[in-house]
């Protein structure tokens, strides 16, 4: 599929993708509720990572409803359970896809790993049924993103989580990943064709302790921020144990969600 810097065969993949879905679930559940996912609908999830937006999508639908859930390996949203629930294999530059099939395409951290990324937005929007909706959400970590971040630290930790965002931008760059993909796709989906696009911002604030998605994300990042030379193993110590401390307040990662519709025929 691309340049995914996260491997599934880490011992705690599961448990950092759960992480995340924790962390930006309640931004995706609202806007796909607020875009009026109802009974009966198609819905593509691509790149379902632990598969919690496709279940919550599936119990959305109900019997008369079909949900299909696809990753480059969805090992982790497989045995749900769910009789209108599909999980399949499957990259989404080269294998086959329906077209004006899904009343709702949607996708979470998946484009900014995609090396090719306007052929895959391309390939979303023509699964969907014209009038129906297409949600991509990814990350925008990059350039004054990093600087803005680190004044949601506590003032003296401001100088390492500026360094430590910037390591972050160059180590994704350097392997292929757009970290600042999420402040383009307004533009991207309207470029795509479709109307009625809108976009916002999440950045959640959060004490030490009190979520896991970016601790286990450096610590699987770790070997390459340390060997490319980066960050010092120090240096990582030294953050890792400030996100255990309660009294510690950061903000982990801006996710852009940008939506928009695809044209009725004229």
């Amino acid at each position: 599929m691309g340049t995914y810097v996260f491997d599934q065969a880490w011992a705690r993949e599961r448990e950092r993708l759960t992480a995340l879905e924790d962390l930006y679930d309640d931004q995706s559940l609202h806007r796909l509720a607020a875009l009026g996912v109802a009974e009966g609908w198609r819905c593509l999830e691509v790149g379902c990572g632990a598969g919690s937006v496709a279940r919550w999508l599936a119990d959305r639908v109900g019997p008369s409803g079909r949900v299909l859930a696809t990753d480059f390996d969805p090992r982790f949203a497989e045995g749900h359970g769910l009789p209108n629930l599909d999980v399949r294999r499957h990259d989404i530059l080269v294998d086959p896809l329906d077209d004006d099939a899904y009343d709702l395409v949607h996708a979470r951290a998946v484009l900014e790993h995609v090396p090719r990324r306007e052929l895959a937005l391309e390939r979303m929007v023509a699964a969907t049924r014209p009038g129906g909706w297409v949600v991509v959400e990814d990350f925008d970590i990059g350039g004054p993103m990093t600087v803005a971040a680190a004044r949601y630290y506590p003032e003296e930790h401001a100088e390492l989580a500026e360094r430590l965002g910037r390591a972050l931008e160059r180590l994704f760059t350097e392997r292929g990943v757009d970290a600042s993909l999420g402040r383009r796709l307004p533009e991207m989906l309207a470029s795509a064709g479709l109307t009625d696009v809108a976009a916002e911002v999440r950045a959640p604030v959060l004490s030490g302790g009190s979520q896991d998605f970016f601790r286990l994300t450096l610590e699987r990042l770790r070997p390459g921020l340390v060997a490319g030379g980066l960050l010092e193993d120090a240096e990582l110590d030294r953050f890792l144990d400030l996100l255990t401390l309660p009294a510690f307040r950061y903000a982990p990662n801006f996710m852009v969600i940008a939506w928009g519709r695809r044209p009725e025929p004229a």
